[in-house]
């Protein structure tokens, strides 16, 4: 694949940093930019891959057998499908790239798909790829991990609104958000300079952002600490912590 005409992407730093090979010399050189602040980056991710497991699982356990999976990345490395195998799993991105090549790894699997779709407007999603790739919509798992940290409360109140239309009842809706423990300063000095801005957030002020959407059990936790199991003992998380997750349904 021709790299030249590309930008660093997120969702090929954090195939970086699971130890995936859908990276390019651009995206080595951010991670290691970043690896110099902290040096965490790859266990960070590697709970965040876990949790779209779990949460995954869960789902699937709910009688859900579709998914649409939002800002997707690269779909290796444990993600949806590999987790929920007999389900249809449609993976979404706006990144030309990360759509291309997730094209090309999931050619050969009649149970998982790549398309286009900008969660701030997911009257984009083609019906018809939607209707091809999972079949007859029922209820869907949705699954939204690794963009809550660089969208604004109004806009992401405003997309999970959307979102409850959009999804037939029934269906469950799996978020993460960036803590306070991921606004370190030369961390966000480093996103402000590849113009990024980043939003921190803790449970208080994740759950006004879900509006209609109603939380299950779990409730919002520190990414460690969601099991899907309830009667599995939480981790014990000191915060703030990088990540909080939660798991919601219409």
């Amino acid at each position: 694949m021709e790299t030249a005409a590309y930008v660093p992407n997120s969702g090929r730093l954090v195939d970086y940093w699971l130890g995936g090979s859908h990276h390019f010399p651009a995206e080595v050189e951010v991670c290691q930019i970043f690896d110099s602040v902290y040096p965490h980056f790859p266990k960070v991710f590697r709970m965040l891959r876990n949790y779209i497991g779990r949460a995954s699982r869960y789902i699937a356990s709910q009688g859900i057998d579709q998914f649409v999976v939002f800002a997707s990345g690269i779909p290796t490395c444990d993600n949806v499908h590999e987790n929920v195998p007999e389900a249809k799993v449609l993976y979404t991105d706006i990144d030309p790239v990360n759509i291309k090549l997730g094209q090309e790894i999931l050619a050969h699997n009649s149970n998982a798909f790549y398309t286009f779709c900008d969660i701030t407007n997911i009257d984009m999603l083609d019906r018809s790829i939607l209707t091809q790739s999972l079949g007859s919509i029922r209820r869907l798992g949705m699954i939204c991990v690794g963009l809550q940290g660089f969208m604004s409360d109004e806009i992401l109140a405003k997309a999970y609104d959307r979102f409850y239309d959009w999804a037939p009842p029934g269906s469950f809706l799996a978020l993460d958000f960036e803590g306070e423990a991921a606004a370190e300063p030369k961390m966000k000095e480093i996103l402000e300079s590849m113009g990024l801005t980043i939003y921190t957030r803790n449970s208080a002020s994740i759950k006004p952002l879900l509006g209609r959407w109603q939380l299950t059990e779990h409730g919002i936790l520190p990414v460690e600490a969601w099991q899907s199991n309830l009667q599995i003992k939480q981790t014990e998380i000191k915060e703030p912590a990088f990540h909080y997750v939660c798991v919601a349904y219409k």
